[in-house]
């Protein structure tokens, strides 16, 4: 598989003649790997990036097709994401700052435990974050221009039996699938298991773990509901997510096709998705109550305790960057909140409704 994609980088080489010459484009059009993180099936891919691809390969007939890849699908595993897109194996790629904190420590502000209360509002913040500071674009993978970034829905945690407390959640071995979400588990007293999204399935059924920490969303996609079947809802965060395109492919593109997908990407694909992944949630968390799934919040003499694990996780992120310009760090966090609000408050009021 992977000769294939050297044969593309190599043919990107050649630069603009692969789009502009018609003979070429008649012969065959020009593949483009996209590796987006989520399973073929996930409503980002069929809702959003399917149609995206349909709407590109139409517009640009002939000239290009592109080729879905779930995470873990175009390269071994997680810590070849960045390397996978400057090398140019991902023409466009997706890349999780929670994964990788110590590559990503501006971009992990997205990440901070109570930030943003969606997707909606976390894809609007991390775009508006990613356009603002160049030194959070310099953190970005050598070799690629940026595309578009969006975040999760909010995180809960999904247990096998009954959690209503956080001293009922003390000792309790919950899955989580970055840096970030395994230190604020560690805070909330339970016992963090470090897997990747698709190994989750196996390990609760080799019961390794008692809970998972993650958006209601996955727990379908990765058919986890079966075991996990009560959630204690927190809205503890959100995981940011940002797609790159490969440099040398994208300055192979003609100017026609490089305006395109700068006007489809950037924030109107950041809202698309974010828009996609809240509608989800909607939806799994009516099909889980119609099978039986028992939902709670956090206790009320619980949310000070609560409160105090987030802002342990937040002091954590600002010390990860205590080797940055303190300044950049205050003003890159400063930013967020003011955008938070602002999408917030626009969320709340409808204007990002259809």
């Amino acid at each position: 598989m992977f000769s294939c994609f050297k044969s593309l980088a190599a043919a990107f080489a050649l630069g603009g003649m692969l789009f502009s010459s018609p003979a070429a484009a008649a012969e065959k059009p020009v593949e483009l790997a996209f590796m987006g993180c989520y399973v073929e099936e996930h409503p980002a891919v069929t809702s959003v990036w399917k149609p995206f691809f349909k709407a590109a390969e139409e517009a640009f007939a002939g000239q290009i097709a592109f080729r879905y890849f779930a995470e873990n699908m175009l390269y071994s595993n997680q810590a070849e994401d960045a390397q996978g897109i400057s090398d140019g194996r991902a023409a466009f790629g997706c890349i999780r700052p929670a994964v990788h904190p110590d590559s990503y420590r501006l971009l992990g502000v997205i990440n901070v435990p109570g930030l943003v209360p969606n997707a909606v509002v976390g894809s609007l913040v991390l775009e508006d974050i990613i356009a603002k500071f160049p030194a959070v674009r310099a953190e970005l993978p050598k070799n690629s221009t940026h595309f578009t970034s969006w975040t999760s829905a909010a995180y809960q945690i999904g247990t096998v039996v009954p959690v209503h407390t956080l001293a009922e959640l003390k000792g309790m071995k919950i899955i989580v699938w970055d840096a970030v979400s395994h230190a604020l588990v560690r805070e909330l007293g339970a016992e963090p298991v470090r897997v990747s999204p698709a190994d989750s399935y196996w390990t609760f059924k080799r019961g390794l773990a008692d809970g998972i920490l993650c958006p209601l969303p996955p727990l379908r996609a990765y058919r986890l509901t079966e075991m996990v079947k009560h959630h204690l809802l927190l809205d503890a965060m959100v995981q940011g997510f940002v797609e790159e395109v490969n440099l040398k492919q994208w300055d192979a593109m003609p100017k026609d096709m490089k305006a395109w997908f700068r006007s489809e990407g950037g924030s109107r694909m950041s809202l698309a998705l974010g828009r996609v992944l809240e509608n989800g949630v909607k939806a799994d968390r009516a099909a889980m109550e119609a099978a039986g799934h028992a939902f709670c919040t956090v206790a009320e003499a619980d949310r000070p305790a609560f409160k105090s694990a987030l802002d342990t996780v937040t002091g954590r992120w600002k010390e990860h960057c205590k080797d940055l310009d303190p300044k950049l760090v205050d003003a890159v966090l400063s930013y967020a909140r003011e955008r938070a609000a602002y999408h917030s408050a626009a969320f709340e009021a409808g204007k990002y409704e259809r």
